[in-house]
C-alpha cells in the first residue's frame, strides 16, 4: 500500500464468488493444520472479524458462496 493511500485512510472493496465443494460440512484447514466440519460462510466470518474487516458472505442457490469484504487494502487483500 502507498504512503499516500496509508495516510488518506484508503478502502477497498472486494466483490467475490467462491466454487467447488464450499457448502455445507467440509474440511477446511486451521491455522494449526488440524481440519475440522466448519461451514465456509462461517469460517470467512470468524476470519473477517480478526482481521478487522466488514462485508457480507451468503451461500447461493447455485451451490456456490458469494460476498463482498471491505476495510484497509492491507486487511483486504490479507482476507
Amino acid at each position: 500500500m502507498s504512503a499516500l493511500a496509508k495516510a488518506s485512510g484508503a478502502l477497498k472493496s472486494v466483490d467475490y464468488e467462491v466454487f467447488g465443494r464450499v457448502q455445507g460440512e467440509n474440511g477446511l484447514r486451521g491455522a494449526e493444520g488440524a481440519r475440522w466440519p466448519l461451514q465456509l460462510w462461517r469460517y470467512t466470518e470468524e476470519e473477517a472479524r480478526k482481521l478487522g474487516v466488514v462485508g457480507w458472505v451468503k451461500n447461493t442457490s447455485q451451490g456456490t458462496v458469494t460476498g463482498q469484504v471491505q476495510g484497509p487494502e492491507d486487511k483486504v487483500n490479507a482476507m
